[in-house]
């Protein structure tokens, strides 16, 4: 029987075609990986968000049946409407933005380097929510990019390159994270955690990790390291 282990529901944007590809990469044995898509939002925030909340009633609702918990899959602007997203969820919820504060406190990181595929404005959105979160940002660095498809088509060597490039900052950081569920990380945060030493945590990797949590299976992500009890991350 397919998922018997256990399922996991995703929601995620039109526009993404990266995500997909990390979570089954990412998946263990006997777990299964269940997609639903949103129509996609310009400036990827909804503009109504009485419509966004029938929308997001709806996509759960496909899910019902085939998932234990679900990942809303995606990145920028989600803390500004999260409270909308919790409402209305039918199953254990993960927030890859708010799984990633989660799982960088369990790894007691303190100073972090933010990369994101984004353009200035929204990469320093994502610098201030981390900021506002008891991080200290030793800096950060964008690919100044804005559609979803040309995200999720960024070469690995680019993703590595857009850290690597800024090696003097992330010398002085704890951790590096880089944001967006729309990047494919997976071998560049494996590249990278085995290049700085230090743990390389991606939108991707911390979404997975919080729904197998949810549901009880252990798990070990690319580029960091962590336990996976449930007592320890939440």
């Amino acid at each position: 029987m397919p998922g018997g282990r256990g399922r996991i529901g995703v929601v995620i944007p039109a526009g993404n075609a990266a995500m997909e590809y990390d979570l089954w990469k990412m998946a263990p044995e006997g777990v299964t990986i269940h997609f639903t898509r949103m129509k996609p939002t310009k400036g990827c925030e909804p503009a109504d968000e009485t419509q966004f909340e029938r929308e997001l009633k709806e996509v759960f609702s496909l899910l019902d049946d085939v998932a234990e918990a679900i990942i809303y899959g995606r990145t920028y602007g989600t803390h500004k409407h999260a409270h909308v997203i919790k409402r209305v969820a039918t199953k254990p919820l993960v927030i890859p933005e708010e799984e990633a504060v989660n799982t960088l406190r369990a790894l007691e990181t303190r100073k972090i380097f933010v990369a994101t595929p984004y353009i200035q404005k929204r990469t320093m959105e994502e610098v201030n929510f981390f900021k506002e979160n008891g991080f200290e940002v030793t800096g950060y660095d964008g690919l100044n990019k804005v559609r979803g498809i040309d995200i999720s088509n960024t070469a690995v060597f680019t993703i590595y390159r857009l850290v690597k490039r800024n090696i003097e900052a992330v010398r002085k950081a704890d951790a590096v994270y880089i944001a967006c569920t729309a990047l494919a990380t997976y071998e560049a945060s494996t590249y990278l955690h085995e290049d700085l030493g230090i743990p390389v945590v991606t939108e991707n990797a911390v979404a997975m990790l919080g729904a197998l949590n949810k549901i009880g299976v252990k798990f070990s992500p690319p580029g960091f390291s962590v336990c996976t009890r449930r007592s320890q991350i939440t």
